[in-house]
């Protein structure tokens, strides 16, 4: 997409419009020249209401112009109400574009100009928006990782009642399981008002874990139904969860045209730092994807303790050099690589289901439920895997 046009003997530079987004109002302002610092401002208009924000952009947006936006938790819908009315937009990076600012004035004017003149200088990057289908499967997964960690918190919080009353927590007892309470219960006698906190505790961690399997199962689901997501877990020490969390994450392979784009996208990457006659390179760079990045490691580390084959072998030898969290990352970001050369069908078919791909077909029917499979036509588990085998090879 070019910045400018000519006309006539002339150059006429389109306009980039910087625009604030807050949820009530937004401020916009329009600049047009070579580059950021001989851009020249057209108008601003501050403490515009956001109800208003299609009128306002087909009377004083050009179809031509094109609409700059810092990322944040409503971009993406101011968005689509950008596009839906025939208007130009992108998002811009915002620790990049966070950067430069003044320090002694900070005002929603101030920072329409900023985003423009931020993108005229070419150094903020451009963030990619992803379609409708991507953007709900983000959704479901920051979900379910809200409702683990809800779960995890009241299982914490039971065992910490336990512990302040001086009591160990008996071995074996699953508290998400009716005996649990009864297990907690007939530990000591406790108080009418302790039970009732008891029973209260008990009900928060039912309710978290029955809504992290409503939503491990419709992952599940999607996974089973989705051949280019189920081809995921061809790959060792990746499950249904995790393969969900790439397709959610990544979106369009298509946007990473080598493996190494997409290993900086996730902050799999070593972090580099040389100047002179000195320098490092270091550990994790600690940017990008770290929601991905922790269930790879996580992966990873699945891989290492119960993996076998040459990749395990490596990964082993490099344990004994370098430790065991630096192997981790290692093997992360190797799995990494194979799911880029996967999803841009660089694979070989598969001709056989191995017994571990077989557990993980299983255990994917566990997670969506017999009563699920049988709505979705199929008479058994057994009939529901030997389908997914199919899609497997096929």
């Amino acid at each position: 997409m070019s910045a400018e046009r000519q006309e006539g003997m002339g150059v006429v530079y389109r306009r980039v419009i910087g625009l604030d987004m807050h949820p009530d109002v937004f401020s916009a302002a329009a600049l047009s020249g070579p580059d950021a610092q001989r851009a020249e401002i057209h108008w601003v208009h501050d403490r515009v209401s956001t109800a208003q924000l299609e009128s306002w952009l087909q009377r004083y947006v050009q179809p031509e112009d094109l609409i700059v936006i810092e990322a944040s938790g409503n971009t993406f819908a101011t968005i689509d109400r950008i596009r839906a009315v025939g208007r130009q937009a992108l998002i811009l990076e915002s620790f990049r574009a966070g950067q430069i600012r003044k320090t002694y004035c900070t005002t929603d004017k101030t920072s329409a100009v900023k985003l423009a003149r931020v993108y005229l200088s070419g150094l903020a990057h451009e963030v990619w928006t992803p379609d409708e289908t991507t953007r709900a499967r983000r959704e479901v997964l920051f979900s379910h990782r809200r409702t683990v960690q809800d779960t995890t918190r009241a299982r914490n919080r039971i065992r910490g009642w336990i512990r302040d009353h001086g009591i160990r927590s008996p071995s074996g007892l699953r508290l998400t399981q009716p005996a649990g309470l009864q297990g907690v219960l007939s530990i000591r006698s406790w108080t009418p008002t302790q039970q009732m906190l008891i029973h209260q505790l008990f009900t928060d961690l039912w309710q978290a874990e029955a809504r992290r399997k409503k939503l491990r199962a419709f992952m599940a689901e999607e996974v089973s139904t989705n051949p280019n997501i189920l081809q995921l877990v061809r790959l060792l020490g990746i499950r249904h969860i995790t393969a969900y969390a790439l397709a959610a994450i990544i979106g369009d392979i298509n946007r990473f045209r080598t493996p190494k784009q997409l290993v900086a996208y996730v902050g799999l990457n070593p972090r580099v730092q040389l100047s002179g006659n000195g320098g490092f390179i270091g550990s994790l760079a600690h940017t990008g994807r770290s929601d991905l990045r922790t269930l790879l490691i996580q992966a990873a580390h699945s891989i290492l303790r119960y993996g076998t084959g040459p990749t395990h072998k490596w990964a082993l030898k490099l344990v004994y050099r370098k430790g065991r969290n630096l192997a981790a990352c290692a093997v992360a970001r190797k799995l990494l690589v194979a799911c880029w050369y996967l999803l841009q069908g660089h694979f070989t078919p598969l001709q056989e289901i191995a017994e571990t791909l077989q557990v993980k077909i299983h255990k994917l029917a566990s997670a969506i439920g017999r009563s699920r499979i049988c709505e979705l036509g199929f008479p058994s588990l057994t009939a529901f895997e030997t389908k997914t085998k199919e899609l497997l090879v096929t």
